[in-house]
């Protein structure tokens, strides 16, 4: 069968389109792996290294405390480090959660929602329904990034008393962060009203399109916002 001109150059448009998606799917994922390469650097960096050098002060310090006159004069500065190593270490575990390629995404959820509830004082809750099934490692760290910057935008965002995180699984896996904050305006873009943080979001959505998958965000009221991402297993 003979094309025409017309169908010819139609034909040309589609593989150039074809071609330039293919593009920016590689350049996508190119960044996102250079950002996760980057962030397992630091967390170790700061794990191993700055972690290791102020948990020896921290022993040196105890030692130096024996033998002052007053041991407890210095316990101010023991706190004060202890909160300091706690706070790298909770970093570290941020940048590259060691729970998610030991145990799995539901596991380092749930660890993520502790972690916030701890560090805020908010309410975060986390729920999960039905079994995961085989995903790749690196579709779990995708998924457990999205999770991990929604829920970050809702603390500092959302004006938040509650957030919960819910997992299921069953022909779809389906991700759903929801709070009871401020919500955002329906007639207005996603990024612009409820977001305003850029990179974030920018990120958020390169990965839904990189897992094929779809991202929905509603207000459940007159109030709140859910964000539901679903995908195809």
């Amino acid at each position: 069968m003979l094309l025409t001109d017309d169908q010819k150059m139609l034909q040309e448009q589609v593989n150039r389109q074809l071609l330039e998606m293919e593009h920016q799917t590689k350049m996508m994922e190119a960044v996102l792996e250079s950002q996760e390469l980057e962030r397992k650097r630091v967390a170790a960096d700061l794990h191993d290294s700055i972690g290791g050098m102020l948990s020896a002060i921290r022993m040196g310090l105890t030692t130096m405390s024996r033998q002052l006159p007053d041991p407890q004069a210095i316990e101010p500065q023991k706190k004060m480090l202890d909160d300091t190593i706690g706070s790298v270490r909770a970093i570290s575990r941020e940048l590259m959660p060691s729970t998610l390629e030991r145990f799995g995404l539901t596991h380092a959820l749930r660890e993520l929602c502790d972690q916030v509830h701890t560090t805020s004082l908010l309410p975060v809750t986390f729920h999960e329904q039905g079994e995961l099934g085989e995903l790749t490692t690196n579709k779990q760290l995708m998924i457990f990034r999205i999770a991990q910057e929604l829920v970050t935008n809702a603390v500092k965002h959302a004006r938040a008393t509650e957030i919960k995180v819910h997992l299921r699984s069953a022909d779809q896996l389906v991700l759903v962060v929801e709070d009871d904050g401020v919500g955002f305006d329906a007639g207005s873009s996603f990024t612009a009203t409820h977001s305003g943080r850029g990179l974030g979001l920018f990120n958020i959505e390169n990965r839904v399109r990189l897992l094929g998958g779809a991202l929905d965000h509603t207000m459940p009221g007159s109030h709140g916002t859910r964000i539901t991402l679903t995908l195809a297993k």
